[in-house]
């Protein structure tokens, strides 16, 4: 679930139905359909161009667009100022996100202490 200074997060979810209970939350949390995008993979072509149209970097969007063409759902929020809330939503439901490697060392670092 990247967040940097765009007002964009994404999820990653291992299961669908986690995914459209995660949407129907962030629904129910007051954000509207127009600000949820769900990507299932069905066949056919990745969502490379469009999570860049959306203001994903090239490290993220290639991730993404990974875990989509191996099987797995994505779903993306533009939060305006929300970030957080959308954040908690998707997580709450097992979705996961994107880290740089400099964000897996962060990570890897803060748990061993």
């Amino acid at each position: 679930m990247a967040m940097t200074d765009r007002s964009i997060v994404a999820g990653v979810f291992t299961d669908e139905s986690q995914a459209q209970q995660a949407m129907a939350e962030l629904q129910n949390a007051g954000f509207s359909n127009d600000q949820i995008r769900y990507s299932v993979h069905k066949g056919g072509s990745g969502i490379l161009d469009s999570l860049m149209g959306l203001g994903f970097g090239q490290d993220e969007a290639n991730s993404y667009n990974n875990e989509f063409l191996n099987g797995r759902t994505v779903v993306t929020v533009k939060t305006n100022d929300r970030q957080q809330q959308a954040l908690d939503i998707l997580r709450r439901y097992g979705g996961y996100e994107f880290k740089s490697e400099s964000q897996r060392a962060e990570t890897a670092e803060t748990d061993k202490s």
